[in-house]
Formats: structure tokens, C-alpha cells, sequence
């Protein structure tokens, strides 16, 4: 049976309060870039010496951040996927759903290129490819890919997931393609750290499961199903301590040393014990109908919010003089004050979307 909301022509609203749940965790993280003078950036074993010890805090307000980029690009794919299946009961040609996907994709890269690299430093000394692009890049390679079957998909997003630190390992990090498709790092005056191929695996997982919930639909219960068993994929890798690490490998059981893993570039834990805690999320949105409405909202404005709140973050931490010099209570203040102050702006550009909606509106 056709889930009944996609059927009808509505949202599934459990991805866009998953979506904006993410938002609020990711305005936290952007608010520490801008503010925090002690922020933890350990996330790669290329940039963080073993004998390093980790302040609990400081590491617990990043770890909590790990979740939005892996969720980010799976809701990009289930999300794709609803629509082109939308799409094609239109009866939309292929051509136009290609050339729709097409602009989706490069006008992410063109943004996060010409709009957001700048950002995390407020200069142009490094250029930071980020998530933006990755998404992008993505999306692109779906023109070829969506014809395929879901199922098959999914295989090829878990092997890239599963497999993709073997590939790693023979590659010389100092490599121009391989950074920009498979490694993070810096090339020339460019630093990738969403690489393509990674990421473009949780976005074909993200595709396949789309078509499950515009198909037979999905249940709370095959969601929980799902983060129990990303959970323990979680726990056999780190538990190793061995192959799927990418290389930030365990020095003792303590909580830290379990959950710090691997984001540049996405390990395999990363990805299973983030993934594991979204699914989890979404069993909990799908079974409970609550009032989820500022989580609704962001979750439908993300691309615009997204676009905004990093620039007001810098700029304003640079005007007062608190750029990277404060502590954890401006960042906390500075957090939600992001959140009051574009929460209405959001609401409205919410409403010009549903206004106006073959604009171009509808792409941001």
C-alpha cells in the first residue's frame, strides 16, 4: 500500500522534523565555530595526535553535532527520491526530471562554492569545499544512477559506506582527485572536507529508502529495526578497533575514546553510529504526532537558513570582537539567539514557498 501522506500529495513530515532537528544541533556547532575559543576539531586521525587528551564538554557539544551531516545527505536522497517518484506519476518526462535534478545539484556546488567557502574564517586565504558541494556532486551522478533499481542502489551506497577506507588506504592523500572525491585534505589553497564518493554512499542509502516510503511505505517499528542494526555495525567496528576507523582508533574503553570517530573522512563507525541515532529519531517522529511545528518549519527552510545563520555567526562574532575568544556560555546565548531571530524570518519565507510554488523559490 502507497504511504497514505505521499499518496495524497503531502510532506512526510517525520523527515522534515528530523530536518529540523538537525538544524537546532547544527546552529549549536556554527555558533561554537564562530564564538568558541576552546571548540574540539578532532574529528580525523590526519589532524589529531593519539596522546591528545579531550576536554568532556568541549568534545561532548561537537560529538552531539556529528549527527547533522550524515542525516543531512540521507534526507537529500529520500527527499530526491519522493519527488522524482512524484514526478514521474505526473507524468513528467525523463528529460525534465533530469534537467530538475541536474540544477538542483549544480546549484548547491555554485553555493557552497561562491556563498559559504569563505565563511569559517571570514577571508579567502582558504577556500573550505563543504557539505553543500558533496550534496551537489551527489545529486548529479542520480541523472544515471536513478534509473537503476532502489534495491540496487542501496547495495552500492552500503558498499561505498562498508568499503570505502580500503580504497582509501592505497591512495596518496596528497592527490588532487583523491582528495576531492575520496579523502579529506587540502589541495593548494582548497581544502575538501566532504569528499564526493563517501558521502554520495549515504545519499544513495538515503534514495533507496525514499522509494520504500513512496512504495509500501515504512513503519516505526522497520525504522527502529533499522537503527538497532546500524547500531550494531556500530559496535562490532569500534569494538575491533580496527578496519572501518579510518585510522582514529580506540586508546582505552572510556566514553570518549568510544565515540570519537571518524567525520573527515566519514568512517564507517561514523556513519553507522550517526545513521543509527537518525533512524532511531525517525521511529520516534513517525509513531508520535506532536506538536512539531518550529521543527517543521526549519526542516522546510533549511537550505535558506542554512545560507543565512554561518554569515550573521561570523560576522557578527568578528563586529563585537568575540570571534573564536569566548567561552561556552556566549555560545550557548548566541545559539538560541540565532534561532529566535530567524525563526519568523523562516516562517515567512515558509509562506512565500507555499505562495509562489513553481518559482525558483522552491530550490532554497
Amino acid at each position: 500500500m502507497i504511504n497514505a501522506a505521499f499518496r495524497d500529495g503531502r510532506r512526510i513530515e517525520a523527515l522534515d522534523v528530523l530536518r529540523g532537528f538537525v538544524m537546532i544541533l547544527m546552529t549549536l556547532d556554527h555558533s561554537s565555530a564562530a564564538f568558541n575559543a576552546g571548540r574540539t576539531m578532532s574529528d580525523s586521525a590526519f589532524v589529531f595526535p593519539s596522546s591528545t587528551a579531550l576536554d568532556p564538554v568541549q568534545f561532548a557539544v561537537r560529538w552531539i553535532t556529528h549527527l547533522c551531516a550524515p542525516s543531512f545527505v540521507f534526507l537529500a536522497g529520500a527527499g530526491l527520491a519522493l519527488s522524482v517518484v512524484r514526478r514521474q506519476r505526473a507524468g513528467q518526462s525523463a528529460g525534465a526530471i533530469d534537467r530538475d535534478i541536474a540544477l538542483r545539484g549544480l546549484l548547491l556546488v555554485v553555493l557552497d562554492v561562491v556563498w559559504m567557502s569563505w565563511t569559517p574564517r571570514l577571508d579567502l586565504s582558504v577556500i573550505e569545499v563543504g557539505v553543500l558541494s558533496a550534496i551537489g556532486a551527489a545529486m548529479l551522478t542520480m541523472v544515471v544512477v536513478r534509473r537503476l533499481p532502489p534495491s540496487i542502489v542501496l547495495v552500492m551506497g552500503i558498499a561505498i559506506i562498508v568499503g570505502g577506507e580500503a580504497i582509501i588506504t592505497r591512495l596518496d592523500p596528497n592527490d588532487a582527485l583523491a582528495a576531492e572525491t575520496l579523502t579529506s585534505g587540502y589541495i593548494g589553497r582548497v581544502l575538501y572536507l566532504y569528499p564526493v564518493i563517501p558521502w554520495m554512499g549515504i545519499l544513495f542509502v538515503g534514495w533507496a529508502l525514499g522509494h520504500r516510503i513512496a512504495g509500501p511505505g515504512m513503519r516505526s517499528r522497520e525504522w527502529l529495526m533499522l537503527a538497532l542494526g546500524a547500531a550494531l555495525v556500530f559496535a562490532v567496528v569500534r569494538g575491533a578497533n580496527a578496519y572501518g576507523n579510518e585510522h582514529l582508533l580506540r586508546q582505552s574503553g572510556s566514553w570518549i575514546e568510544v565515540l570519537h570517530v571518524s567525520k573527515y573522512p566519514p568512517s564507517l563507525a561514523y556513519v553507522a553510529l550517526e545513521l543509527a541515532i537518525a533512524f532511531a529519531l525517525l521511529a520516534m517522529f513517525w509513531r508520535w504526532k506532536m506538536p512539531w511545528t518550529p521543527m517543521v518549519v526549519l526542516g522546510q527552510t533549511a537550505l535558506f537558513y542554512y545560507l543565512i545563520h554561518v554569515h550573521l555567526f561570523k560576522v557578527t562574532a568578528a563586529a563585537l570582537g568575540m570571534f573564536k575568544n569566548r567561552g561556552l556560555g556566549t555560545v550557548l546565548v548566541a545559539w538560541l539567539a540565532m534561532l529566535v531571530v530567524l525563526y519568523p524570518l523562516c516562517l515567512a519565507y515558509l509562506g512565500l514557498k507555499r505562495r509562489y510554488p513553481r518559482s525558483v523559490l522552491r530550490l532554497i
